[in-house]
């Protein structure tokens, strides 16, 4: 239960106004974690793609494995990952990462699914999400497939939350 509130907090505060960066010329947003030093705020913030006019999935894929050039923002990908294949049908979009993605777990896995599933959205005619690892796909996630619009949830938390995370004290 404990761990569920975690994830919620963290996904709750995931775009709260202000959170993105400006607009670019290509007007498409790379979505990061925000950097551990940061105690409160969104779990992840987004900044500008500078690359080509329209990127397609291979070009924003290369630009979140690259890692943010902005200050505050951190990868969430581990070491060594690349993209080995990708295929979009009908508005879903697989990726098949190599075998490092499946190192990932709990709340790094949610980050890492999220960022890519806000980024790659953008992509047009991209409307979910299904990541693998080396061909294979996550049997701890709740659902295979992804949307951008699961991550906006409410920003205003229960007040048990609250509560949790300052020891039982009201905020």
């Amino acid at each position: 239960m404990r761990r569920s509130l975690l994830l919620l907090t963290l996904l709750g505060t995931l775009l709260l106004p202000g959170c993105g960066s400006g607009g670019s010329d290509t007007g498409v947003l790379l979505y990061f974690c925000t950097a551990p030093e940061t105690e409160h705020g969104p779990a992840l913030q987004s900044q500008p793609y500078t690359g080509l006019s329209s990127p397609g999935v291979e070009e924003l894929v290369d630009a979140l494995l690259a890692g943010p050039t902005q200050w505050g923002l951190v990868s969430p990908f581990p070491q060594g990952l690349s993209l080995q294949s990708w295929e979009l049908e009908d508005g879903l979009l697989t990726l098949n990462f190599s075998e490092q993605y499946g190192g990932l777990a709990d709340v790094s896995l949610t980050l890492a699914d999220y960022c890519l599933v806000l980024t790659l959205s953008q992509v047009e005619g991209v409307d979910t999400v299904q990541i693998q690892s080396a061909g294979h796909t996550y049997h701890s996630r709740s659902h295979q497939t992804m949307k951008a619009e699961e991550a906006l949830l409410d920003q205003a938390l229960p007040d048990e939350v609250l509560q949790g995370q300052n020891g039982g004290e009201e905020p």
